[in-house]
């Protein structure tokens, strides 16, 4: 590394904040691939030998083309545009890869999964429901301790899983321009930042939150909600989320590398999205949803009963609609098709097929019935690739 690009590097580490990150410019660019090297990780190891894939190339599915905001144009045109921001892509069909493009991070590359995380959560959740230790219809204040007097407590574990609590704790364009409210009070105290004057907890920010509308009424997407499942894991199970994860998860998967939990200043899991890993195990996780689970897992993590529940728990559309996010996934996808969102996935169709994406645009599609996983890291705030989601799997290929 020449002198330079030493330099440059501490230059850019200097900078890393939650207001230069909200940019998605260098500062984001660097740090999606060295979180662990800003902020206390926990690492989360897999015993198994490394799950090795087969490979059954469909370059065809390069010349799918969508319309971006950088014209209509085949994925493989999109993927080296200079201005899209894409880092990596990878298509896994009945569990061998079909369709793998790195035009800007290396395979072996851990990166910044952002809210693509969230079903990591929700998985936690759904595990401790079919181990009966959580009542999806009990309130989160009936299982946590720390928000028993607080507005969460008379808050459903449900309308937690499907990012309906009625709480401020919202993500759209006016809180995240808002600097006292709370999703981005959270996001200073997971980055150790004071606001006014304090540094907060996480915690502390969860606690402060307030009610302001009727818990079930719409989509009100926010990382907020997702903590909250954090606290409800740890609570129920008395570990660490970073550990429960090992235990339920990543212990029985063949992964490339550790996933790399990231934690709070005082040692919170941040499952809500900062989340590190390899795209190849970003895909294994997602995989996990299929019926090729075998082929990275020595145990069934996902119940067909947790699928289920994923599948056949959304509300009805105008509820999806009703709030700020709807309308946001349904211009992203550029698809009107969508039923509404369900258990921290953003979006579910008639066939069965989820969506999560992330932050700086990073995206998990899993079709079960197609047995068909597509993800991908960028750093962009354009959040365009999305587009190409449904026309990939949709189309003559996998048909």
């Amino acid at each position: 590394m020449s002198k330079l690009a030493v330099e440059e590097t501490y230059r850019v580490r200097a900078q890393v904040s939650v207001p230069k990150l909200l940019e998605c410019g260098d500062v984001g660019h660097w740090w999606c691939t060295h979180i662990s090297e800003t902020m206390p990780t926990a690492l989360v190891h897999s015993p198994e030998d490394r799950a090795q894939l087969g490979s059954s190339p469909l370059p065809e599915l390069f010349d799918i083309s969508a319309t971006t905001d950088l014209g209509t144009m085949s994925l493989s045109d999109y993927l080296v545009h200079p201005q899209s921001g894409a880092r990596a892509f990878l298509a896994i069909k009945n569990g061998e890869v079909i369709a793998e493009s790195y035009p800007d991070l290396r395979p072996e590359q851990p990166h910044l999964w952002a809210s693509c995380a969230k079903p990591m959560a929700g998985l936690m959740i759904d595990h401790l429901i079919e181990q009966g230790r959580i009542d999806e219809t009990r309130c989160i204040g009936d299982y946590v301790p720390a928000l028993r007097d607080t507005d969460w407590h008379d808050v459903t574990v449900r309308d937690a899983m499907d990012m309906t609590p009625g709480m401020d704790c919202e993500e759209n364009n006016a809180t995240r321009a808002d600097p006292s409210s709370n999703a981005i009070r959270a996001f200073m105290a997971e980055f150790n930042a004071p606001f006014q004057g304090r540094v907060e907890s996480l915690l502390e920010v969860l606690q402060s939150s307030k009610r302001v509308s009727t818990p079930g009424e719409k989509f009100e997407y926010g990382s907020p909600c997702t903590q909250v499942l954090v606290l409800l894991a740890e609570a129920v199970s008395d570990k660490p989320w970073a550990e429960l994860f090992r235990e339920n998860v990543w212990q029985h998967v063949g992964a490339e590398g550790p996933m790399q939990v990231h934690l709070s200043p005082d040692g919170v899991a941040l499952a809500h999205g900062v989340i590190s890993s390899t795209l190849g195990d970003m895909a294994r996780f997602g995989m996990l949803f299929t019926p090729s689970w075998p082929k990275v897992s020595t145990k069934q993590i996902v119940s067909e009963a947790t699928l289920a529940r994923i599948r056949n728990g959304v509300r009805d559309k105008a509820f999806f609609m009703n709030g700020y996010d709807g309308p946001v996934f349904t211009d992203r996808l550029a698809d009107d098709t969508i039923l509404g969102n369900a258990r921290q996935w953003d979006c579910i169709w008639s066939d069965g097929d989820m969506y999560k994406g992330g932050f700086m645009d990073q995206g998990l599609y899993v079709s079960p019935s197609r047995d068909l996983v597509i993800v991908y890291f960028s750093t962009t705030s354009n959040m365009q690739m999305a587009r190409y989601l449904r026309p990939i799997a949709t189309s003559h290929l996998f048909a």
